[in-house]
């Protein structure tokens, strides 16, 4: 496929978002691009590792190198960032953006004036390199700490890692700290968590995503994540997938994939099933308009915890009936 180029210009996409998920949300976008203009699409993002060896990308530039993207021979479109709004530390004061309450595949493709049908939403991500254990049909988990509606506490973590640990299961903790710096500002800290049968390479420099994908279609059962980076990665392969309840819709995060959001995917949520994140009347009493998220550090009805998130029984639950079902 030769590159894309109009009127002279070669076609480029600028992903203008940090975080890991809401790149790979950009995928379906840059699908679009390439087939409106029969060619490899040159990228710029913070990115690039993602779209190694991706057929419909001509090269991915960091979005950092402001020469090369201030360079006259591209016509750049430029996703996410022009959707945005007023923008605040989130210790600070309320986030707010426009279209918050959205599909993240859907918010870059609006960006760019139009929007994707539900056959065109999957996400395909090309980067592979083998990390083998001894052990096979293990449960991969993802510990981590982001916003606290979205961060499933350690001491569960732990719990639900023993019980498997006890049933003869084993767990792979995956994940490494991180900083979102951009719209966010948030700091993301991985969760320590003890394993007596499988591995912790958590914060581990020798496994990246080319690796995580590998284990994924490959050696691992299931993949156990909250709304997070990891469940769209996850949502590149052929894995099992269990999405743990938060204040955000599952279905604007659900992955697509053989044309559905039902394929090898499970949501275990809480008590709580309202989806305050996502629903306009909290935006409306925070920030006196749609276009707001509202804060996301404690539970919008005034509840001590986040009755969203499932319990560990719960999620303990969905792992051993999928055991059951594929052997």
């Amino acid at each position: 496929m030769k590159v894309a180029e109009h009127d002279g210009k070669i076609i480029a996409l600028h992903i203008d978002t940090p975080a890991l998920g809401d790149t790979i949300a950009a995928i379906p976008t840059l699908r679009k691009l390439a087939q409106a203009y029969e060619g490899k699409i040159v990228v710029f993002t913070t990115k690039p590792f993602l779209f190694e060896n991706h057929p419909l990308v001509e090269v991915a530039h960091p979005a950092s190198d402001e020469k090369e993207l201030a360079n006259p021979r591209y016509k750049i479109y430029r996703t996410f960032m022009p959707l945005m709004g007023k923008q605040h530390n989130i210790d600070e004061q309320p986030i707010e953006f426009r279209y918050s309450n959205m599909d993240f595949r859907q918010f870059h493709a609006v960006s760019l004036g139009f929007t994707l049908k539900e056959s065109e939403m999957e996400m395909d991500l090309y980067i592979e390199r083998p990390r083998k254990f001894k052990f096979d049909d293990y449960v991969i988990i993802h510990p981590t700490q982001t916003w606290a509606t979205r961060t499933w506490d350690r001491e569960k973590w732990q719990e639900l890692t023993n019980m498997l640990n006890d049933k003869g299961i084993p767990v792979v903790a995956v994940g490494r700290d991180s900083q979102e710096v951009g719209h966010f500002n948030t700091d993301k800290p991985v969760m320590d968590i003890d394993i007596k049968y499988g591995a912790n390479i958590l914060n581990d420099n020798n496994n990246d995503i080319h690796e995580l994908r590998w284990m994924m279609n490959n050696q691992a059962k299931v993949v156990v994540t909250m709304d997070s980076g990891m469940l769209h990665v996850a949502g590149t392969t052929d894995v099992n997938i269990i999405q743990l309840g938060s204040s955000i819709d599952n279905k604007l995060r659900a992955p697509y994939r053989q044309g559905t959001q039902e394929y090898k995917y499970r949501f275990v949520r809480g008590a709580c099933g309202l989806f305050c994140s996502s629903n306009m009347k909290y935006n409306i009493g925070i920030h006196g308009s749609i276009n707001g998220v509202p804060p996301q550090v404690n539970c919008l009805e005034n509840k001590p915890t986040f009755e969203c998130h499932p319990n560990v029984n719960q999620v303990f639950q969905a792992i051993m009936k999928l055991y059951l079902e594929n052997g």
